[in-house]
């Protein structure tokens, strides 16, 4: 099994993102659930990375080539693929993967995690998709989306379909037994 982590290039201001992302890389390894990323080697993505290949997990990044000087290139990776545009990076990360998890971040960490959980909306795919939510940090967006449910935009059942913990076990556990809803379009 391969999971897509999606997560800052920045570290936070709470020592407890840095903590946690190593704690998340630990149990996918014992898990033997290879790591599949943005390939880079700064911040959450750097320790993600870094930690998961220190316990002898494989590590597959997926990075532009005009990023991979910017974002600094993780070049101890079991296997980097490079892509012209972060389109191709999306789609590349989301054909590898049998889940996805978003860690703290922002713009592309929100950009990748909903471009999949439309994707899951609409039926394209039915793989789970988990927000970590370490130290509180998506309950906001989580407020927002039952809004949204209430609101009749977004149906409960696809606010319900995430799975969302700051407990790494119970994540796992999830992801494992993960059944997906029918598609927006099927009744």
């Amino acid at each position: 099994m391969k999971v897509a982590i999606y997560c800052g290039s920045s570290i936070g201001n709470n020592k407890i993102y840095e903590e946690k992302a190593i704690e998340l890389a630990e149990k996918l390894a014992l898990n033997n659930i290879s790591i599949v990323y943005g390939g880079s080697k700064q911040g959450l993505m750097g320790i993600i990375s870094n930690y998961s290949l220190e316990f002898e997990n494989e590590v597959i990044g997926v990075i532009t080539h005009d990023l991979s000087s910017k974002e600094l290139e993780n070049d101890r990776l079991s296997k980097i693929i490079k892509v012209d545009t972060l389109n191709q990076r999306k789609e590349k990360m989301e054909s590898l993967s049998d889940a996805f998890i978003a860690l703290p971040g922002g713009y592309g960490t929100f950009d990748e995690m909903f471009e999949v959980v439309t994707t899951a909306h609409i039926g394209y795919h039915q793989k789970p998709c988990v927000f970590y939510n370490i130290n509180g940090y998506y309950d906001k967006l989580l407020e927002f989306l039952q809004n949204c449910s209430d609101e009749g935009f977004i149906g409960q059942k696809f606010v319900d379909m995430l799975i969302v913990s700051s407990d790494v076990d119970e994540i796992i556990l999830k992801i494992k037994n993960y059944k997906a809803p029918k598609s927006k379009w099927e009744s």
